[in-house]
């Protein structure tokens, strides 16, 4: 029972926002250099790929703020879900095909996150 009313959210929200700003910021650095022509370091290109890495570099404050409450063992293995992220982002912005061999790994690290994120019960 302690485990539970010892259990804050604000952290784990943090940490999700980092996940999520990591994927976004993967996604945005994609679309930056595929509607990017020969020329790379024009104007409108420097200002996108700022942009990109700027929401990027959100997702790595943000994690640092998440390490202050979240266990490592727990935090790292949780930022797989950038894997399902990206690969459902690649699909939907950039048309990638998702195979039957893709879905069967999302959905194995998917039942990892949860297997590393349920608590253990301590034995006495």
């Amino acid at each position: 029972m302690s485990q539970i009313s010892d259990f804050k959210i604000l952290p784990y929200i943090i940490l999700f926002v980092s996940i999520l700003f990591s994927i976004s910021g993967q996604l945005l650095m994609k679309h930056t250099m595929i509607n990017t022509n020969e020329e790379l370091f024009t104007w409108v290109f420097i200002q996108k790929l700022t942009l990109a890495v700027s929401v990027y570099c959100l997702g790595v404050v943000n994690w640092i703020f998440a390490l202050r409450s979240v266990k490592l063992s727990i935090a790292y293995p949780l930022t797989s879900l950038n894997y399902v992220g990206i690969l459902f982002g690649s699909y939907y912005f950039f048309n990638e095909v998702i195979t039957v061999t893709r879905i069967a790994g999302v959905i194995t690290i998917f039942l990892g996150v949860i297997l590393v994120a349920i608590p253990i019960k301590k034995s006495i």
